[in-house]
């Protein structure tokens, strides 16, 4: 993950090489964000045509939500990525 030093963006870069069959898949939780501002998550790696499965796309959350509670950026897809930005809103 990189925040931007005015923390107005950061982006998240999620890797899923080999997850394990049944794996939990945990939420992951922030780093860096102001906890006073409210982001807006966006998927951004998405091939033409294809609509983000992440739950959280498209939604505002604050910054100490975030950074607490995180969010489902992993999947359980053999080789799968996403890159997730964030911009305060």
């Amino acid at each position: 993950m990189r925040v931007a030093g005015t923390k107005e963006k950061a982006v998240l870069f999620t890797y899923d090489i080999h997850p394990r069959y049944g794996e939990k898949v945990i939420a992951v939780k922030l780093q860096g964000l102001d906890p006073n501002r409210r982001y807006l998550v966006n998927e951004i790696n998405l091939m033409p045509g294809v609509t983000s499965s992440l739950k959280e796309n498209g939604k505002t959350y604050t910054g100490d939500y975030l950074m607490k509670v995180g969010i489902d950026a992993l999947t359980t897809r053999d080789m799968s990525s996403r890159v997730i930005e964030l911009t305060a809103q």
